[in-house]
């Protein structure tokens, strides 16, 4: 997330009630970020579910059920 947020990473602490939208990243840069941790990990997101992240927390919870199994690829 780093890498997307360039420049204003340092003016952002990232917790999982953090929005997406409320440090600025666009819906694109979303994406790739949901992208990178389907390669990272190695699992792939059930793409209405990925769409429908809307905070940190979102996005950890759909990786780790996704990985553990709990939620179809």
């Amino acid at each position: 997330m780093a890498k997307k947020l360039g420049g204003k990473a340092d003016q952002h602490t990232l917790n999982a009630d953090t929005e997406f939208e409320t440090v600025g990243l666009s819906s694109l840069q979303i994406a790739d970020i949901v992208y990178a941790i389907e390669d990272e990990v190695g699992i792939e997101f059930d793409p209405g579910q990925a769409a429908n992240v809307k905070t940190v927390g979102d996005l950890v919870e759909l990786a780790r059920a996704t990985k553990l199994g709990g939620v179809e690829a």
